[in-house]
């Protein structure tokens, strides 16, 4: 399943990116602009496009390795990774039903990166007890019994962020939010060619995340045997 829903949003984004190219056509043809973000440049002149993303692979690449090798030290000692998030200048957060608060300001659970606005100032208020319409990066987790993977997923997402990945930018993030919560009307046909591929970015760290949990997964003998698990159920149900 996983690597459906993979699939079909590579082909939903290169299919949008091909949209917005020929919408954009005539403009193009004529100036000339630059997408440009930490480690990834964006160029298109006279409808020619060069993307320069060298270092934007080396750093995915360099996140999924150290990545890996830091949970899986800790795959039995999850309260680790909140520790070296700490030391590394993010805060963590432990709140009792933090999972219904974060709706409150349409966030989930983990790694929620900087904002700004009235959720920003609700977020303030819940996790610092002041008044700012800024946040800083931070990490959230409910008083509850830590899912390594879960907590992985949200792990590789901030390690990413931290590590300069693009993608991780507010305006990304909150169109991502919404498209992840089914929010149709996410103006998705209103964004500029580069807020398309800003939101392409966002999108990517989440799936690299979650490719990074489920090869993980399988790593580890006993999902395999949950895996197995739930295989010998659907036979079950298929016979």
């Amino acid at each position: 399943m996983e690597e459906l829903i993979k699939k079909l949003t590579e082909w939903i984004f290169i299919c949008q990116e091909k949209f917005y190219e020929k919408k954009y056509k005539k403009h193009l043809a004529n100036i000339k602009y630059s997408v440009t973000n930490s480690t990834t440049k964006t160029h298109t002149q006279a409808g020619i496009k060069l993307t320069l993303n060298s270092k934007t692979e080396q750093n995915k690449k360099k996140v999924n390795d150290e990545v890996k090798e830091i949970v899986t030290k800790n795959l039995k000692t999850p309260n680790a990774l909140l520790a070296y998030i700490e030391e590394n200048g993010t805060k963590v957060f432990r709140v009792p039903y933090a999972k219904k608060l974060l709706i409150l300001v349409g966030e989930q659970e983990g790694f929620i990166t900087p904002t700004t606005g009235i959720n920003a100032f609700v977020l303030n208020l819940i996790l610092n007890h002041k008044f700012a319409f800024k946040t800083e990066p931070v990490f959230v987790l409910g008083t509850g019994q830590i899912n390594i993977y879960n907590m992985a997923h949200q792990f590789h997402k901030w390690y990413g962020y931290k590590t300069g990945l693009p993608g991780f930018d507010e305006a990304a993030q909150e169109k991502f939010k919404k498209i992840f919560d089914y929010e149709i009307d996410a103006n998705v046909e209103l964004l500029s060619y580069e807020e398309i591929l800003s939101l392409k970015e966002a999108i990517h760290r989440d799936i690299e995340a979650i490719d990074f949990v489920i090869k993980l997964a399988k790593e580890n003998d006993g999902a395999k045997k949950v895996f197995n698990n739930i295989k010998e159920k659907n036979n079950e149900t298929n016979i």
